[in-house]
Protein backbone atom coordinates (compact mmCIF):
# COMPACT_ATOMS: atom_id res chain seq x y z
CA UNK A 1 0.00 0.00 0.00
CA UNK A 2 2.89 2.20 0.71
CA UNK A 3 4.10 1.88 -2.84
CA UNK A 4 0.77 2.50 -4.39
CA UNK A 5 0.36 6.19 -2.41
CA UNK A 6 4.18 6.83 -3.23
CA UNK A 7 3.26 6.03 -7.17
CA UNK A 8 -0.06 7.86 -6.70
CA UNK A 9 1.96 11.02 -5.42
CA UNK A 10 5.02 10.86 -7.87
CA UNK A 11 4.14 13.51 -10.52
CA UNK A 12 3.49 13.28 -14.00
CA UNK A 13 6.30 13.49 -16.50
CA UNK A 14 5.84 17.54 -18.31
CA UNK A 15 7.32 15.25 -21.41
CA UNK A 16 3.94 13.42 -21.54
CA UNK A 17 1.94 16.95 -20.45
CA UNK A 18 2.89 18.21 -24.06
CA UNK A 19 -0.35 19.19 -26.44
CA UNK A 20 1.14 16.82 -29.12
CA UNK A 21 1.39 13.77 -26.35
CA UNK A 22 -2.11 14.34 -25.62
CA UNK A 23 -3.20 14.45 -28.98
CA UNK A 24 -2.09 11.36 -29.87
CA UNK A 25 -3.34 10.01 -26.28
CA UNK A 26 -6.85 10.92 -27.02
CA UNK A 27 -6.61 9.78 -30.59
CA UNK A 28 -5.15 6.01 -29.05
CA UNK A 29 -8.02 5.94 -26.73
CA UNK A 30 -10.53 6.71 -29.73
CA UNK A 31 -9.25 3.92 -31.75
CA UNK A 32 -9.06 1.72 -28.87
CA UNK A 33 -12.74 2.42 -27.70
CA UNK A 34 -13.59 1.58 -31.19
CA UNK A 35 -12.16 -1.59 -31.86
CA UNK A 36 -12.94 -2.87 -28.60
CA UNK A 37 -16.91 -1.84 -29.03
CA UNK A 38 -16.89 -3.19 -32.62
CA UNK A 39 -15.59 -6.92 -31.46
CA UNK A 40 -17.24 -7.10 -27.96
CA UNK A 41 -20.02 -5.36 -28.59
CA UNK A 42 -20.47 -4.98 -24.56
CA UNK A 43 -24.20 -4.00 -23.00
CA UNK A 44 -25.46 -5.21 -26.59
CA UNK A 45 -24.38 -1.42 -27.64
CA UNK A 46 -25.85 -1.50 -30.96
CA UNK A 47 -29.77 -2.91 -29.76
CA UNK A 48 -28.97 -0.21 -27.46
CA UNK A 49 -28.83 2.80 -30.06
CA UNK A 50 -32.42 3.25 -29.55
CA UNK A 51 -33.01 6.37 -32.10
CA UNK A 52 -32.15 3.55 -35.15
CA UNK A 53 -35.33 2.46 -33.54
CA UNK A 54 -37.28 5.56 -33.42
CA UNK A 55 -35.96 6.51 -37.26
CA UNK A 56 -33.82 9.54 -36.79
CA UNK A 57 -31.19 8.16 -38.96
CA UNK A 58 -32.59 4.73 -40.82
CA UNK A 59 -35.29 7.04 -42.38
CA UNK A 60 -32.16 8.26 -44.67
CA UNK A 61 -29.65 5.58 -44.12
CA UNK A 62 -30.08 1.96 -46.42
CA UNK A 63 -28.56 -0.07 -44.36
CA UNK A 64 -29.32 -0.48 -40.66
CA UNK A 65 -25.15 -1.48 -39.85
CA UNK A 66 -24.89 1.83 -41.43
CA UNK A 67 -26.53 3.44 -39.60
CA UNK A 68 -25.42 1.42 -36.55
CA UNK A 69 -21.55 2.65 -37.20
CA UNK A 70 -22.78 6.72 -38.04
CA UNK A 71 -24.54 6.93 -34.68
CA UNK A 72 -21.44 4.87 -32.93
CA UNK A 73 -18.59 7.12 -34.89
CA UNK A 74 -20.44 10.46 -33.56
CA UNK A 75 -20.62 8.72 -29.91
CA UNK A 76 -16.53 8.27 -29.84
CA UNK A 77 -16.29 11.60 -31.84
CA UNK A 78 -18.21 13.69 -29.58
CA UNK A 79 -16.51 11.99 -26.32
CA UNK A 80 -13.03 12.82 -28.24
CA UNK A 81 -13.81 16.36 -28.84
CA UNK A 82 -14.49 16.35 -24.61
CA UNK A 83 -11.38 14.90 -23.70
CA UNK A 84 -9.54 16.85 -26.33
CA UNK A 85 -10.61 20.29 -24.71
CA UNK A 86 -9.99 18.59 -21.43
CA UNK A 87 -6.23 17.70 -22.14
CA UNK A 88 -5.97 21.27 -23.92
CA UNK A 89 -6.68 22.66 -20.53
CA UNK A 90 -4.30 20.08 -18.56
CA UNK A 91 -1.55 20.97 -20.71
CA UNK A 92 -2.12 24.66 -20.45
CA UNK A 93 -1.71 24.41 -17.20
CA UNK A 94 1.06 22.12 -16.77
CA UNK A 95 3.47 24.32 -15.45
CA UNK A 96 2.41 23.44 -12.18
CA UNK A 97 3.35 19.84 -10.89
CA UNK A 98 0.58 17.54 -11.24
CA UNK A 99 0.56 14.34 -9.76
CA UNK A 100 -1.21 11.15 -10.62
CA UNK A 101 -3.52 11.22 -7.98
CA UNK A 102 -5.03 14.44 -9.14
CA UNK A 103 -4.22 12.94 -13.08
CA UNK A 104 -6.64 10.01 -12.04
CA UNK A 105 -8.93 12.64 -10.47
CA UNK A 106 -9.32 15.00 -13.35
CA UNK A 107 -9.86 11.65 -16.09
CA UNK A 108 -13.01 10.99 -13.55
CA UNK A 109 -14.32 14.43 -14.15
CA UNK A 110 -13.28 13.51 -17.69
CA UNK A 111 -15.91 10.05 -17.79
CA UNK A 112 -18.80 12.77 -15.83
CA UNK A 113 -18.79 15.38 -18.49
CA UNK A 114 -18.38 12.56 -21.29
CA UNK A 115 -21.41 11.05 -20.37
CA UNK A 116 -22.95 14.40 -19.59
CA UNK A 117 -22.48 15.20 -23.08
CA UNK A 118 -23.76 12.18 -24.62
CA UNK A 119 -26.45 12.40 -22.38
CA UNK A 120 -27.70 15.69 -23.79
CA UNK A 121 -26.47 14.86 -27.46
CA UNK A 122 -28.89 11.57 -27.45
CA UNK A 123 -31.77 14.06 -25.51
CA UNK A 124 -31.41 16.88 -28.00
CA UNK A 125 -30.91 14.90 -31.74
CA UNK A 126 -32.55 11.69 -31.47
CA UNK A 127 -35.60 12.72 -28.85
CA UNK A 128 -35.03 11.18 -25.75
CA UNK A 129 -37.59 12.19 -23.33
CA UNK A 130 -36.63 14.67 -21.06
CA UNK A 131 -38.73 13.39 -17.83
CA UNK A 132 -36.26 10.42 -17.89
CA UNK A 133 -32.70 12.73 -18.39
CA UNK A 134 -31.62 11.42 -15.17
CA UNK A 135 -32.17 7.91 -15.77
CA UNK A 136 -30.45 8.19 -19.09
CA UNK A 137 -27.67 10.03 -17.75
CA UNK A 138 -27.04 7.56 -14.91
CA UNK A 139 -27.10 4.84 -17.67
CA UNK A 140 -25.16 6.28 -20.40
CA UNK A 141 -22.35 7.00 -17.34
CA UNK A 142 -21.97 3.22 -16.13
CA UNK A 143 -21.20 2.31 -19.96
CA UNK A 144 -19.61 5.32 -20.61
CA UNK A 145 -17.02 4.49 -17.66
CA UNK A 146 -17.40 0.48 -18.73
CA UNK A 147 -16.08 1.56 -21.74
CA UNK A 148 -13.61 4.09 -21.85
CA UNK A 149 -11.90 2.72 -18.71
CA UNK A 150 -9.62 0.06 -21.09
CA UNK A 151 -8.48 2.98 -22.66
CA UNK A 152 -7.26 5.19 -20.47
CA UNK A 153 -5.89 2.18 -18.35
CA UNK A 154 -3.99 1.36 -21.22
CA UNK A 155 -2.65 4.88 -21.81
CA UNK A 156 -2.16 5.32 -18.19
CA UNK A 157 -0.21 2.30 -18.53
CA UNK A 158 2.30 3.28 -21.36
CA UNK A 159 2.62 6.11 -19.78
CA UNK A 160 3.93 5.01 -16.30
CA UNK A 161 5.93 2.47 -18.51
CA UNK A 162 7.57 5.66 -20.80
CA UNK A 163 8.07 7.67 -17.13
CA UNK A 164 10.07 4.52 -15.80
CA UNK A 165 11.60 3.93 -18.80
CA UNK A 166 13.10 7.42 -18.55
CA UNK A 167 13.94 7.14 -15.13
CA UNK A 168 15.89 4.18 -15.66
CA UNK A 169 18.19 5.30 -18.55
CA UNK A 170 18.53 8.57 -16.53
CA UNK A 171 19.82 6.48 -13.74
CA UNK A 172 22.02 4.52 -15.77
CA UNK A 173 23.64 6.94 -17.38
CA UNK A 174 24.37 8.83 -14.14
CA UNK A 175 25.52 6.09 -12.72
CA UNK A 176 28.00 5.26 -15.67
CA UNK A 177 28.73 9.11 -14.99
CA UNK A 178 29.62 8.16 -11.52
CA UNK A 179 32.18 5.40 -12.35
CA UNK A 180 33.58 7.48 -15.01
CA UNK A 181 34.17 10.03 -12.39
CA UNK A 182 34.97 7.68 -9.93
CA UNK A 183 37.67 5.73 -11.98
CA UNK A 184 39.45 9.53 -12.88
CA UNK A 185 40.31 9.63 -9.05
CA UNK A 186 40.25 5.77 -7.94
CA UNK A 187 41.38 2.22 -9.83
CA UNK A 188 38.85 0.01 -8.93
CA UNK A 189 40.08 -3.36 -9.13
CA UNK A 190 38.25 -7.05 -9.29
CA UNK A 191 37.93 -10.46 -8.90
CA UNK A 192 37.37 -12.99 -11.32
CA UNK A 193 33.40 -12.99 -10.48
CA UNK A 194 33.78 -9.38 -11.40
CA UNK A 195 33.09 -7.98 -7.84
CA UNK A 196 34.96 -5.05 -6.91
CA UNK A 197 38.05 -6.16 -4.24
CA UNK A 198 39.73 -2.99 -3.62
CA UNK A 199 39.39 0.46 -4.55
CA UNK A 200 42.92 2.69 -3.90
CA UNK A 201 43.08 6.05 -5.09
CA UNK A 202 45.03 6.12 -8.69
CA UNK A 203 48.27 8.20 -7.07
CA UNK A 204 48.71 6.16 -4.25
CA UNK A 205 48.97 2.81 -6.68
CA UNK A 206 52.16 1.47 -7.53
CA UNK A 207 51.80 -1.56 -9.75
CA UNK A 208 50.33 -4.84 -10.13
CA UNK A 209 52.01 -8.58 -10.24
CA UNK A 210 51.02 -11.81 -11.55
CA UNK A 211 51.34 -14.33 -9.23
CA UNK A 212 49.78 -17.58 -10.89
CA UNK A 213 45.93 -17.30 -10.97
CA UNK A 214 46.08 -14.23 -8.78
CA UNK A 215 47.10 -10.69 -8.63
CA UNK A 216 48.99 -8.65 -6.10
CA UNK A 217 47.99 -4.81 -5.34
CA UNK A 218 50.68 -2.67 -4.26
CA UNK A 219 49.98 0.75 -3.19
CA UNK A 220 50.65 3.34 -0.34
CA UNK A 221 48.61 3.81 2.66
CA UNK A 222 49.39 6.19 5.08
CA UNK A 223 52.69 6.45 3.77
CA UNK A 224 53.05 2.56 4.08
CA UNK A 225 53.71 0.03 1.71
CA UNK A 226 50.24 -2.43 0.70
CA UNK A 227 49.80 -5.37 -0.75
CA UNK A 228 46.49 -6.76 -1.44
CA UNK A 229 45.88 -10.93 -3.19
CA UNK A 230 43.17 -10.72 -5.74
CA UNK A 231 41.47 -13.85 -7.66
CA UNK A 232 42.23 -12.25 -11.43
CA UNK A 233 44.54 -12.79 -13.80
CA UNK A 234 46.83 -9.88 -15.21
CA UNK A 235 45.30 -9.85 -18.42
CA UNK A 236 41.81 -9.66 -17.68
CA UNK A 237 42.88 -6.89 -15.22
CA UNK A 238 44.90 -5.17 -18.17
CA UNK A 239 41.65 -5.00 -20.34
CA UNK A 240 39.68 -3.28 -17.57
CA UNK A 241 42.33 -0.75 -17.37
CA UNK A 242 43.28 0.02 -20.72
CA UNK A 243 42.22 4.13 -21.10
CA UNK A 244 44.42 4.80 -17.32
CA UNK A 245 47.77 5.33 -16.26
CA UNK A 246 48.05 1.77 -14.86
CA UNK A 247 49.89 -0.06 -18.29
CA UNK A 248 51.44 -3.20 -18.63
CA UNK A 249 55.55 -3.41 -19.47
CA UNK A 250 55.83 -7.41 -18.59
CA UNK A 251 54.10 -10.29 -18.51
CA UNK A 252 53.86 -10.40 -15.26
CA UNK A 253 53.56 -6.46 -14.29
CA UNK A 254 51.63 -3.18 -14.74
CA UNK A 255 52.68 -0.10 -13.49
CA UNK A 256 51.47 3.37 -12.71
CA UNK A 257 53.15 5.91 -15.07
CA UNK A 258 52.01 8.71 -13.05
CA UNK A 259 54.69 7.29 -9.74
CA UNK A 260 57.66 6.49 -12.60
CA UNK A 261 60.58 8.63 -11.45
CA UNK A 262 63.55 6.55 -13.44
CA UNK A 263 63.59 4.67 -16.88
CA UNK A 264 66.81 2.82 -16.58
CA UNK A 265 68.54 1.02 -19.65
CA UNK A 266 72.01 -1.39 -18.85
CA UNK A 267 73.86 -4.12 -19.76
CA UNK A 268 70.73 -6.74 -17.86
CA UNK A 269 67.61 -4.80 -19.64
CA UNK A 270 65.55 -1.80 -19.33
CA UNK A 271 63.76 -1.28 -15.71
CA UNK A 272 61.49 1.69 -14.13
CA UNK A 273 62.29 2.51 -10.67
CA UNK A 274 59.48 4.28 -8.18
CA UNK A 275 62.14 5.28 -5.82
CA UNK A 276 60.13 3.97 -2.85
CA UNK A 277 61.77 1.91 -0.50
CA UNK A 278 60.87 -1.65 -0.59
CA UNK A 279 60.01 -1.68 -3.88
CA UNK A 280 61.76 -3.29 -6.69
CA UNK A 281 62.90 -2.50 -9.83
CA UNK A 282 60.30 -3.59 -12.38
CA UNK A 283 61.47 -4.70 -15.61
CA UNK A 284 60.42 -3.73 -18.88
CA UNK A 285 60.26 -6.38 -22.09
CA UNK A 286 60.52 -5.40 -25.73
CA UNK A 287 56.95 -5.84 -26.14
CA UNK A 288 55.93 -2.97 -24.07
CA UNK A 289 58.94 -0.61 -24.12
CA UNK A 290 57.86 1.50 -27.10
CA UNK A 291 54.24 1.94 -25.19
CA UNK A 292 55.94 2.56 -21.96
CA UNK A 293 58.28 5.17 -23.61
CA UNK A 294 55.29 6.82 -25.01
CA UNK A 295 53.29 7.64 -22.04
CA UNK A 296 56.46 9.15 -20.46
CA UNK A 297 56.89 11.42 -23.21
CA UNK A 298 53.49 13.00 -22.67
Amino acid sequence: MKMNRNLLDQSVPKSMLTYYRQALTVIAMAVIAVVFIIIFRPFNIYESLDFIANGSISGWIDSTEDAYILALSSVVLLAALIIMASRIVLVHNRRHSLSYRVFLLWCGIEFLVVALGITIWSATFFHQEYTSIFRLYSKVLGRTTCILFIPYAFMLLYTIIVDKAHQLKTLKESIANDDEQLQKTYILLYDEHNEMRLSVKREDLIMIESADNYICAWYMNNDQIKKMMIRNTLKRVAQQLSNCSIQRCHRSYMINMDRVKVLRRDKEGVFIEFGIEGVFDVPISKTYIDNITKWLMK
